[in-house]
């Protein structure tokens, strides 16, 4: 496995970091853009995040540790996934980072995913963080 595999995405949003960072961490909305996942969190770094949810027919629960919540800026976190068929070792989790910069009312939102095992699973992270950031731009300006 090598580390160097990486999927960033980003977008421009027509609202304030403060409307995204909700949007990040209100559970009722992440579901909208998480496929239906509910969030368990305390949001305070060093705590557990877990994912529950059911995903063509089959039920999951994906987990990992929230490594910096700094409001309105980045929310980082590892994740892991049965899905990718890997045991659950710490070499097996990915990192899950959010980073916002606001400037004039308009926010860039960029999605950063590291630790991926392979190119298909590059694409297939490419592919839904894509879906994604178009589902958290229409959310957050309406």
């Amino acid at each position: 496995m090598s580390k160097e595999l990486v999927s960033k995405s980003s977008i421009n949003i027509n609202a304030a970091s403060a409307r995204i960072w909700e949007a990040l961490v209100e559970p009722e909305i992440a579901k909208k853009y998480f496929f239906g996942a509910e969030i368990i969190t305390d949001w305070k770094p060093g705590s557990p995040i877990t994912f529950k949810g059911e995903f063509n027919g089959n039920k999951y629960e994906e987990k990992g540790v929230l490594l910096n919540v700094d409001a309105h800026h980045q929310l980082q976190y590892s994740h892991w996934s049965n899905f990718d068929g890997l045991p659950d070792k710490p070499e097996n989790y990915r990192t899950w980072t959010f980073d916002l910069d606001e400037k004039n009312g308009i926010t860039q939102l960029f999605i950063t995913e590291d630790n991926i095992p392979t190119e298909k699973q590059k694409s297939r992270s490419d592919e839904f963080w894509g879906e994604v950031l178009l589902k958290i731009k229409q959310i957050t300006e309406e």
